[in-house]
Formats: C-alpha cells, sequence, structure tokens
C-alpha cells in the first residue's frame, strides 16, 4: 500500500509533467486558483489541503515565479526553466 507521501511525490510529479505537456509558461502569470483547478482535475482530487500541500511543494522545488500586484493579490508564473518573462499580467484565465 503507498503511504500518503509517496502519493503526494507522485501527484507532484504527474502536475508537474501535465504542465510542461501543457506548455503552462505560455499562459503566463495567473493566480493559485488556476493552478489548483489543473492539479484537482489532473490528479482527480478534490481535498483542498492536499491540492495545496502539492502545490506548495512545487513552489518549494522553485517551479513558480511569484510576483505580487498591490490590491491584485499573488499571481504565479510556471517557469521550471528560469527563463524571462516580459508580458504584464493581462487576465486570469477561467476554465468552464
Amino acid at each position: 500500500m503507498y503511504s500518503i507521501k509517496s502519493k503526494k511525490k507522485e501527484m507532484v510529479e504527474l502536475s508537474f509533467l501535465y504542465f510542461r505537456f501543457r506548455n503552462l509558461f505560455d499562459y503566463g502569470f495567473q493566480k493559485y486558483n488556476f493552478f489548483k483547478n489543473l492539479i484537482s482535475y489532473v490528479c482527480n482530487i478534490s481535498d483542498y489541503r492536499l491540492i495545496r500541500r502539492i502545490f506548495e511543494d512545487m513552489y518549494r522545488r522553485n517551479i513558480f515565479t511569484e510576483k505580487k500586484i498591490k490590491g491584485q493579490g499573488i499571481y504565479y508564473l510556471f517557469n521550471p526553466f528560469n527563463r524571462e518573462y516580459k508580458e504584464e499580467i493581462k487576465e486570469t484565465i477561467i476554465w468552464h
């Protein structure tokens, strides 16, 4: 049987591969909610605490670049290769 740590690690890797496959760097800076919905979809989970832990694990691995916008919150860029991003934040993509 899988332990919770190994299962979480597997979900982190699965999310990372999916993000690379979708080339989310090109989506630009997005709010946490965007990535939360994708992690939930990819891993087929609805536990918001586990989703947050997966995101935080990816963040600790420097997979995301963070940008704080006064009055708008924090935006994240999927940037595992530390490429330079020149475009400004336009709008959050909403999944229907």
